[in-house]
């Protein structure tokens, strides 16, 4: 009994132990659960903190500013007018420059066709400083040099007026900066994106984001491959990573990518993420500057816009988005050939093209433009100019990467003979010597084309603007110039003496001679001013005494002080071209000052003026006594130091002044014609002698740039002030017309200096 009873003891003891631990089990179990619940309301509550925060970075960067987008600086735009002189062969350089084709269907914009006398243009559009301008199509005929008619090709009707778009010269992209040129989506071919669509996105309209079907897709033919072959990533994904996230390959980077991709989708609508998509994608490297967007991806490679992109063209430009580098026209054609017939194919195979296309397509040769056409180093002392002037506007940081537009005075047909003739004529000379060049229109102050070295390579060192040089004799014309505004003092006819003078100068003996170091007695003013005479000059000059010539200086645009002496009369004072350039620019301009500039707009990316040049011409000096300094320096290039020039030109009026400074040091000579100013410098960096006068170095670079140019001659109409008058050759003064041994010249006119008799 008490064994039964035991065994009883037992199983009740058993159960009771079995539910005890159940009902620990059941605790504990509950407790798991309750534990688990709350760690996945917490990752939840993470994530939805998460996500808004992703969100709000996210929405915040796309609907603003997205990108820091390089300033774009242009070119002048070429203005075609009936009688304006320009050959032919000007206008074909100008197209090849802006990258047009000739074609003589004439089928879409940047095309062109040439028949004897005509061009026929089909201009790109273009949204100008003064608003847009649809494509156009004109048609250029051209007689002796210059333009004889413009026509409107499909209406046939005459035009006043046509004008090309200005080329694009250069970005200006900060270092480790991204280089991109914002592309509107209306602005893509439907092609190209369609085709950007098959190849990347089939799906793109209709997934949200992220697309599992294309993830297992990818999974499965990566699987069966053996290896990596197909990628899984939406369009959207693409963006994603490309705009928000690094390029390191972990869960955690997927998993941001996709919840990235899922708010893009949600927040905004498939063609702006589609349009970011386009301006994003990396599309190569240009040396340290990693290349971003279609738009910029078109002239890196083909140099044209997007829109003018071949069939084959655009099937490459899509294929290479897969990998740039390992697809790179450049590095490896042949890689980037199949790629290119792959993307034809499955072109043909979605019946985007006929087989006459697609057959058409795949038989045309893979061209991309040379690397070497895309660093525009040819412009870059220019664009060191316009460089400096924007750093003096202090635009806004944010207003410099926002895809601002710069338009200059650059004339590329005259920066191209600027350094063609520096080229040619300093071939002979050893590479020590040096040159700059500034050519300005000098009417309106506007710098056209900039040599800051004899290399088209940017040497670091802009010579044209920061090289401060002896000026010699090119300092002389300021003196006459004080001497001729003196009315009834000077005049060209004034006798002043050629002999011995010992001076005091910078606290040494100074005893100034002539070129020549013969002394010639009294000459005339004229005679002193053409041929260069040394000690007249500073004769002159003392008579006048320095602080005037210093105001002459700031009168014609030097904006520092330079304490003067007297060697300083021959030029012993440093001054760089550009300053010396500002001088002459008020002298060729009759008394007319204006800074000079390279700038002359800026406009935000829709066109809207953020700056425009609006400084005024300001008077200087009377018509009447530039009048008279110009029918001087006129002489000079006619018989004086610069005659060569008549040789060259032959009828053809020209001005100028040579300089030479001390011990050959400095080659230099300023001169122009009716539009044009000149500014050349020859030297060696480190000061030594070149053995070259202004006549023999600087001028004939002049020379080879006006006869590639062309001469506008120089026209003056004599001031109502000026006349015609009678000097004797022996004083130098007034002297009635019909005595003998006078000399007319221009002058004051002036009823006092009228005389009675003759000298005897």
């Amino acid at each position: 009994m008490s064994s039964k009873s035991n065994k009883s003891k037992t199983k009740t003891n058993k159960k009771q132990s079995a539910a005890v631990k159940s009902a620990k089990l059941g605790r504990l179990f509950k407790r798991w659960v309750f534990t688990l619940l709350k760690l996945a309301l917490v990752l939840f509550l993470i994530l939805v903190f998460y996500f808004i925060y992703l969100d709000s970075k996210i929405t915040k960067k796309f609907s603003g500013q997205k990108w820091q987008v390089p300033a774009q600086i242009y070119a002048r735009s070429m203005t075609l007018l009936p009688g304006k002189k320009i050959s032919q062969q000007q206008l074909l350089q100008q197209l090849d420059a802006l990258q047009y084709q000739r074609n003589a269907e004439l089928a879409s914009p940047g095309q062109y066709s040439v028949s004897r006398d005509h061009i026929t243009i089909y201009r790109r559009p273009f949204t100008f400083i003064d608003g847009y301008e649809t494509a156009q199509l004109f048609s250029v005929e051209f007689k002796r040099g210059s333009i004889h008619r413009i026509t409107q090709r499909l209406q046939e009707q005459p035009i006043n007026f046509a004008r090309l778009e200005p080329q694009l010269i250069e970005h200006l992209v900060s270092p480790h900066q991204e280089d991109r040129e914002l592309v509107r989506l209306e602005q893509v071919p439907e092609i190209f994106k369609d085709t950007l669509l098959l190849v990347e996105d089939r799906n793109f309209y209709h997934h949200h984001g992220v697309s599992p079907l294309a993830v297992l897709r990818a999974l499965w033919v990566n699987i069966t491959a053996g290896r990596t072959v197909q990628g899984g990533s939406t369009l959207t994904q693409q963006l994603a990573k490309n705009m928000y996230l690094s390029n390191e390959r972990t869960l955690l980077r997927k998993v941001n990518e996709a919840l990235i991709a899922i708010i893009l989708d949600y927040r905004f609508n498939k063609d702006q993420i589609l349009e970011a998509y386009l301006n994003e994608v990396f599309v190569g490297q240009k040396y340290a500057t990693a290349v971003h967007g279609v738009g910029l991806g078109s002239r890196f490679y083909f140099g044209k816009p997007l829109a003018e992109l071949s069939i084959s063209e655009s099937a490459l430009l899509v294929g290479l988005l897969k990998g740039p580098s390992y697809f790179d026209p450049r590095r490896h054609p042949e890689r980037a050939l199949q790629r290119r017939d792959l993307v034809l194919r499955l072109m043909f195979e979605q019946h985007f093209l006929s087989r006459h296309q697609y057959e058409a397509a795949v038989m045309e040769p893979l061209f991309v433009i040379p690397r070497a056409k895309l660093s525009n180093a040819s412009y870059s002392s220019y664009i060191d100019a316009v460089k400096k002037e924007l750093r003096q506007l202090n635009l806004a940081h944010q207003l410099r990467q926002s895809g601002i537009k710069v338009f200059t005075h650059l004339d590329i047909i005259a920066q191209q003979d600027a350094e063609e003739a520096v080229a040619s004529q300093l071939q002979k000379y050893d590479e020590a010597l040096q040159a700059a060049v500034i050519v300005t229109e000098y009417q309106q102050a506007d710098i056209v084309a900039v040599v800051g070295s004899r290399t088209q390579v940017d040497s670091g060192f802009n010579r044209a603007l920061d090289a401060k040089r002896q000026i010699g004799s090119i300092i002389k014309p300021v003196i006459y110039l004080e001497a001729l505004a003196q009315k009834g003092r000077y005049s060209l006819a004034t006798k002043i003496e050629d002999t011995a003078i010992r001076l005091r100068s910078n606290n040494q003996d100074w005893q100034p001679q002539n070129f020549d170091k013969q002394f010639r007695g009294p000459v005339s003013l004229l005679d002193a001013l053409a041929n260069s005479l040394n000690v007249p000059t500073v004769r002159l000059g003392l008579q006048l005494g320095l602080p005037n010539i210093s105001k002459g200086l700031e009168k014609l645009g030097l904006e520092r002080d330079i304490k003067l002496h007297p060697a300083a009369l021959l030029g012993a004072i440093e001054l760089s071209p550009i300053e010396v350039s500002q001088l002459y620019q008020t002298i060729a301009n009759s008394g007319l000052h204006r800074k000079q500039s390279t700038l002359l707009a800026i406009t935000d990316n829709n066109g809207h003026i953020l700056y425009q040049r609006q400084d005024a011409l300001t008077r200087r000096y009377s018509e009447a006594e530039m009048y008279l300094l110009h029918y001087g320096l006129i002489q000079a290039a006619t018989t004086g130091t610069a005659k060569s020039l008549t040789n060259a030109f032959p009828q053809q009026v020209l001005a100028g002044k040579t300089g030479t400074s001390s011990d050959y040091r400095d080659s230099w000579f300023v001169g122009f014609d009716q539009h044009k100013l000149v500014t050349v410098w020859l030297g060696k960096d480190n000061n030594n002698a070149i053995g070259l006068t202004g006549s023999s170095g600087a001028l004939p670079v002049f020379s080879r740039f006006f006869r590639q140019q062309g001469v506008s001659s120089i026209l003056r109409l004599m001031p109502e002030q000026i006349s015609l008058q009678a000097f004797s050759v022996t004083s130098g003064y007034p002297q009635p017309e019909h005595c003998s041994s006078i000399l007319l010249l221009p002058a004051f006119t002036d009823e006092s200096m009228v005389v009675d008799g003759c000298e005897n």
